[in-house]
């Protein structure tokens, strides 16, 4: 079982961000489901998610990075961010705990379809962090591992 402390830019406990599959696999057994994607970016190729339900655990590897982890999102509130038990808690108390915790500039934008509730997602790119709102409350921690701006590429941990 995956201990259930989020590592900004490294991972989730023995999860770490440029594993490849068959070691994400090692670590978590076999996905509930998995599920195929282009991205946007054409030229970026595809993209695997792989869902594993009882742990409320997405993991995602992309063509681009030889289908290295380059990012996993939780939505269980077992998992806590720098500590702190954030899945559930409204936006306001979510944004005063991030400000708190000083990671950088938060983006907001409001990701709602028409016939979807209101969703908002906050990003700090810094971080390589997204914050999904559903109705008002954090429904989804998504995190990757920190970007070189400089170089154009990810940062993996040791």
């Amino acid at each position: 079982m995956v201990t259930k402390n989020i590592k900004l830019g490294s991972g989730l406990g023995a999860l770490k961000f440029g594993m490849t599959r068959e070691e994400v696999k090692a670590a978590l057994g076999e996905p509930n489901e998995i599920e195929n994607y282009n991205p946007l970016e054409e030229d970026e190729g595809q993209s695997e998610a792989w869902h594993y339900d009882e742990m409320e655990l997405s993991a995602n590897f992309d063509e681009e990075d030889n289908f290295k982890l380059t990012s996993l999102a939780v939505s269980s509130p077992d998992y806590l961010f720098e500590g702190v038990n954030l899945i559930g808690l409204s936006q306001e108390e979510v944004m005063q705990q991030i400000e708190m915790m000083d990671l950088g500039e938060v983006e907001m934008e409001d990701v709602a379809e028409e016939e979807v509730a209101q969703q908002m997602v906050c990003s700090i790119a810094e971080v390589s962090l997204n914050l999904w709102f559903e109705e008002g409350q954090l429904s989804e921690i998504q995190w990757g591992p920190y970007w070189d701006e400089d170089e154009e590429c990810y940062i993996w941990p040791e």
